[in-house]
């Protein structure tokens, strides 16, 4: 009988404990969640510099360079 009292002794403090990690993980998750968003932005970012670039180099190998041009 005396174990049963302990346990229900310490249920509520296994609650708030389990309360506690739930509320942490979930912060948890969210920072994640930030994180990735975050992330995402950035190859976005990088995604149109790449684009951007290529394009800038694509035209500059149409009309050719202006060096080449001094040699004639």
């Amino acid at each position: 009988m005396k174990q049963g009292i302990e346990q229900s002794d310490l249920l509520p403090s296994l609650i708030k404990l389990v309360t506690k990690l739930v509320e942490q993980n979930s912060v948890l998750i969210q920072q994640s969640s930030e994180k990735e968003q975050v992330i995402l932005r950035l190859i976005e970012q990088n995604d149109e510099i790449l684009s951007e670039l290529i394009e800038q180099q694509d035209d500059d190998d149409e009309t050719g360079s202006g060096f080449l041009d001094m040699d004639d």
